[in-house]
């Protein structure tokens, strides 16, 4: 299975406090060896900056380099291209309460052609994704 990870996993995963952890953890705890993950510099600039704020700097820090360790992890780099694919569904989604880095995640999803995210946003269920777990 290819599974986009977003921030909010990220975060449910790496903070004891919140409130999807035990869900997160499971989730991750049933992949397989074969499972590939993928995630991007946007959501991982995201992630760290909320983690930062919601569990401290140490913590941030921590899961950045794990994050850029893991062999079970495939970081897509955004260019030219991704951006104006996100600013195109940005404008497509008017309606909707999305950030660009959401967006951004969309366009690499759709390149990438992967259609499950791991995440607690139901704005990507909402644009067509199928949100897991």
């Amino acid at each position: 299975m290819k599974c986009f990870v977003d921030s909010s996993a990220w975060i449910a995963l790496a903070d004891r406090t919140d409130q999807y952890h035990l869900q997160a953890s499971a989730f991750l705890r049933q992949l397989s060896a074969s499972d590939l993950l993928h995630t991007s510099n946007y959501v991982l600039a995201e992630t760290i900056t909320r983690l930062r704020r919601t569990a401290g700097h140490h913590v941030a820090v921590r899961w950045a380099e794990d994050c850029r360790k893991s062999h079970l992890l495939h970081i897509h780099y955004g260019d030219q291209e991704v951006d104006d694919a996100a600013l195109q569904i940005f404008k497509k989604y008017a309606d909707q309460e999305l950030s660009f880095v959401d967006c951004a995640s969309m366009a690499l999803m759709e390149r990438l052609n992967i259609e499950r995210i791991f995440a607690f946003d139901e704005d990507f269920r909402k644009s067509g994704f199928l949100l897991v777990p």
